[in-house]
């Protein structure tokens, strides 16, 4: 083909692709228009304009172009000049007010928590089931529905009813299950005096979420559950004996503080392995024996096991597992008197985690390690009760 042909092709190709950009352009400004039928109009016009001077522009009136342009380019500059000023204001303020986009729909519960702090709950329940007809699945307004129903209703059946329903549908997520669950578990022991209940929806977080971090934090309030008879004996404390205290305290170099009898520590730790036993989760307890392993019968070697395992224990927080840590140090230096045994374990701590609120107390921790050093003191040895047939017990993972 010649040249003049491809130009053709070319020319009409760029027609067609100018012709389409035109028309999606202006579709789209018709869309979003406030007023389509002024678009219309002036789009009329301002074609009208164009192709009227263009035909205005034959040869041999040259020096007359510019007067014959001039008319139609202001006529057509006045009638767009707001449209193009209106576009203009939005494309600078669309960064700060988010521009014309549409905001998304959110429900919303301040209707249903008025009524409810009134004293109206059963007119709050019905705003919030208003919303959640139109949001179905919303898990905040689920959580407010059960709340309402366990609360002010006295409803823990109809409460258990509306998680129930949450939880196997498809709007249900881990972190809402383990929430739901949790709440579900608290309403139980509060309203219904039902640990086993209780129990058995902490139960289930462990089952349905299992090597989580909710699982982990289930584990725990399972193994601190209170009895029904607990429960039942209210805020009243149970009357301790007490025994004659020290006498003139203070005047003895070689005080420590009030201890009990060997006696009592061996029930102790035998209370707690038997705990341990039961429930091999629970961080607490195994906290406490470790303690008691190193400052009572001074088996430093039996503690640093126990804290290790709870180092070792998956979806622990960081907050604790710097928590054991700085114990671990605290037992090599007050039981231990071992400095660099110490240091290695604050050590961890910086090699683990690198947020400022665990690495600068644990560097301002190591720069006064060797004067935490010089103020220990030599322990007093004593012997293990006949319960270190349970130590095995140490091995075991929660």
């Amino acid at each position: 083909m010649s040249a003049h042909t491809w130009q053709r092709i070319g020319d009409v190709a760029f027609v067609v692709g100018a012709s389409a950009l035109a028309f999606a352009v202006g579709w789209r400004s018709l869309k979003k228009s406030a007023e389509p039928v002024a678009l219309v109009v002036k789009w009329t016009i301002t074609l009208l304009l164009v192709v009227g001077t263009f035909m205005m522009l034959t040869p041999g009136l040259e020096p007359a172009w510019p007067v014959i342009v001039l008319i139609p380019a202001l006529t057509v500059g006045l009638l767009w000049a707001p449209s193009v000023g209106d576009m203009v204001s939005r494309l600078m303020s669309g960064g700060m007010d988010g521009g014309d986009t549409p905001m998304e729909r959110q429900p919303f519960y301040s209707i249903a928590e008025t009524k409810r702090r009134n004293g109206h709950p059963h007119e709050a329940v019905q705003a919030v089931r208003e919303q959640l007809e139109e949001f179905p699945g919303d898990f905040p307004g689920t959580m407010l529905m059960a709340s309402i129903q366990a609360e002010d209703l006295n409803d823990l059946a109809g409460a258990q009813t509306t998680l129930e329903r949450w939880i196997n549908g498809p709007a249900a997520t881990p972190p809402g299950i383990g929430s739901a669950l949790t709440a579900l578990a608290d309403w139980q022991l509060q309203y219904a005096q039902d640990p086993e209940a209780a129990r058995a929806a902490l139960e289930r977080i462990v089952q349905t979420l299992p090597d989580t971090a909710i699982a982990h934090r289930a584990a725990q309030r399972l193994a601190h559950l209170p009895t029904v008879e607990h429960l039942l004996s209210g805020s009243s404390a149970a009357t301790i004996g007490l025994r004659p205290g020290e006498k003139n305290v203070g005047l003895r170099q070689d005080y420590t503080g009030p201890a009990a009898p060997a006696a009592d520590q061996d029930a102790l730790a035998e209370g707690l392995v038997q705990q341990l036993q039961k429930h091999p989760a629970d961080t607490a307890t195994r906290e406490k024996l470790a303690v008691l392993y190193a400052e009572h019968y001074h088996r430093l070697d039996l503690a640093v096991e126990q804290l290790e395992q709870l180092i070792g224990f998956p979806n622990e927080s960081p907050k604790h597992i710097a928590q054991w840590l700085n114990l671990l140090a605290d037992l090599h230096i007050r039981v231990g008197h071992d400095e660099a045994a110490a240091e290695a374990a604050l050590r961890r701590i910086l090699e683990r985690f690198s947020t400022p609120a665990l690495v600068e107390p644990t560097m301002a921790r190591l720069a006064s390690l060797h004067g935490e050093m010089k103020a220990g003191r030599k322990p007093e040895i004593k012997t293990l009760g006949h319960y270190e047939k349970n130590i095995g017990l140490k091995q075991t993972k929660g």
